[in-house]
């Protein structure tokens, strides 16, 4: 089930602009929200879910929420020494329509942020690989945090410059949409089939002959790219399956491990504890 978020748990009555900063976990449900949400991943990997899709993201991904859009962020390990942390930062309508003069609207953002329903992707990302938004959100954090004279006016000009350099990004024609973007190609398609392959049994020489490569060479260009192995990869892709089954459906445990690629129960359940600290029951509970 798909939780809900309303704008009036966060604002204030006269500010409504709310920022935090969040270290991600697994227990986080599915949601949507009555609000704009901008975030950014300023430490650490992990995975974010959005509508039907899975992407992994690391440090430098922003995205853009529109009203109504499905997401989650979830870590990659419960491991505190590797926390996956976003800075997220959400305005209403109100602050919406006050900005609205501001956006080209002859501009892809000005559709992501007031008619993203008519867009076959009703979000945005991109890959920061330059950190110039990385100064921004921080600053707007700290404004909004120690609220010193005036944190108000500077919090919303904040956002309209993060919105102006969107759009300026997004006008660059070498830019594109976010993928896991890795710099060789065949490493690329391999995370491809993984990502729509993952329920099937997939077997390190299939997709190294899939990538063109021996399977000693292919280990070693995957782990470069991803920073982890294929084996760890793709557990770690098929459990983010199964908890967004186990939080969104009524389907057994069994049914979820097997919808993922799992038969083996004693094997699922130790992995599924390892990788998200909690059993497949508690996790569905929490």
């Amino acid at each position: 089930m798909t939780l809900l978020l309303q704008g009036s748990r966060y604002f204030n009555t006269d500010f409504p602009i709310y920022l935090n900063r969040e270290t991600e976990a697994f227990v986080t449900s599915m949601h949507r929200h009555d609000f704009i949400e901008l975030c950014l991943v300023v430490e650490g990997k992990g995975y974010h879910y959005i509508n039907d899709q899975l992407l992994e993201v690391q440090k430098g991904d922003l995205f853009l929420i529109p009203i109504g859009t499905s997401h989650v962020f979830r870590p990659s390990t419960t491991d505190p020494t590797c926390p996956l942390v976003v800075i997220n930062c959400i305005f209403d309508i109100a602050t919406l329509d006050r900005l609205k003069g501001w956006i080209p609207q002859n501009s892809n953002l000005y559709h992501y942020l007031y008619f993203p329903n008519n867009l076959s992707r009703p979000w945005y990302s991109y890959s920061d690989k330059r950190d110039q938004f990385f100064s921004l959100f921080n600053q707007a954090y700290l404004e909004y945090s120690e609220r010193p004279s005036g944190f108000h006016t500077m919090v919303t000009a904040i956002i309209l410059q993060i919105l102006q350099l969107i759009h300026r990004v997004e006008m660059e024609p070498e830019q594109q949409m976010h993928t896991a973007e890795p710099k060789i190609e065949s490493i690329d398609d391999a995370l491809y089939y993984i990502e729509k392959s993952y329920s099937d049994k997939i077997t390190l020489k299939a997709v190294a002959e899939l990538s063109f490569m021996s399977v000693g060479h292919f280990q070693n260009q995957f782990k470069k790219v991803t920073g982890v192995t294929f084996n760890h990869y793709v557990q770690n892709v098929r459990i983010q399956k199964c908890c967004h089954l186990l939080k969104t459906t009524d389907k057994s445990v069994q049914q979820t491990a097997n919808e993922v690629g799992y038969s083996d129960m004693k094997f699922f359940h130790s992995l599924f504890r390892k990788i998200t600290g909690n059993s497949p029951q508690q996790y569905r509970r929490a």
